[in-house]
């Protein structure tokens, strides 16, 4: 005997006081819901409800085991909940793809439950966010976050990336920007962020370096560019090198990655956030 459809039966009857009523409340007939009650009476060993030509009316048994029953039933449905909340869908990351490769993997590791991770610009990443395709973004700084809620802006340091045939790269210590005139600097589109684009351009500038750009969406094509020997780049992956490019810090004042949280109204569980405020938190700063 299914034991809790049965207690449907039992506690549909009691409140409609009707068999008739109870049976269009539950959307069957009326012969399988008398059948199913008396199957569950017979199960307990007492009669639950007398019946007769005015409807049905709980007896002393009936009336002691109903608020059980629908205790029981209660149960039931707060298990179900339960267990639809660990079979719900994951949570969905975003992340930029200068965020080093070992922090991707320490955010998805951190969490509780093995996120959805992906990586796209942070335009892409925020508008994602605003349509409710992703939770959660760790995007460059500064941009435009609209009625996105934010966290606190992480700096992450950064190095040079030289061919090794530069003149700037002939010496082991810090390399002043200035000696960099005449290569391209690899870095992501301006569409990709553009308020940390041109904040970027600026400073640069005001260092003494006016750079061309080059095209590269990620730390890979920037790689490929600086081993061209035509460009430059800056990346926080201290794991990223390659035949023909060599990594020096940068002169004076750092230039840091800057990247922050942003979630849409209340965002994912809390823990989720401080999971990937935490990886972030762990990287070295400049």
């Amino acid at each position: 005997m299914d034991l809790l459809r049965h207690l449907e039966f039992f506690v549909a009857v009691a409140e409609e006081g009707h068999f008739g009523h109870a049976a269009a409340r539950l959307g069957i007939a009326q012969p399988p819901l008398s059948q199913g009650l008396q199957r569950l009476e017979r199960s307990l060993g007492v009669v639950l409800v007398d019946r007769g030509s005015r409807g049905a009316r709980l007896n002393a048994a009936g009336r002691d085991l109903l608020p059980r029953a629908r205790a029981l039933l209660q149960d039931a449905e707060d298990l179900r909940r339960a267990a639809s909340a660990h079979a719900a869908a994951p949570v969905r990351i975003g992340a930029v793809p200068q965020l080093p490769v070992r922090t991707i993997a320490a955010i998805a590791t951190a969490c509780a439950d093995p996120p959805d991770v992906v990586t796209a610009s942070s335009t892409e990443l925020l508008d994602a966010l605003t349509a409710g395709r992703l939770d959660l973004a760790v995007v460059v700084h500064p941009a435009l976050l609209g009625s996105l809620r934010s966290g606190p802006v992480h700096r992450l340091a950064t190095a040079l990336l030289l061919p090794s045939g530069h003149p700037a790269a002939a010496t082991p210590g810090p390399v002043a920007l200035r000696s960099l005139r005449g290569l391209a600097l690899a870095t992501a589109p301006r569409a990709h962020g553009p308020a940390a684009h041109d904040l970027l351009l600026d400073t640069l500038e005001q260092r003494g370096l006016v750079a061309a750009t080059v095209t590269a969406p990620d730390d890979r094509s920037a790689l490929l560019h600086v081993a061209t020997g035509r460009a430059f780049a800056l990346t926080a992956d201290p794991d990223l090198g390659a035949p023909g490019v060599v990594r020096r810090e940068v002169a004076g004042e750092p230039l840091p990655l800057r990247l922050r949280t942003a979630w849409r109204g209340a965002g994912p569980d809390p823990a989720v956030r401080d999971a990937v405020l935490g990886a972030l938190d762990r990287e070295p700063p400049p």
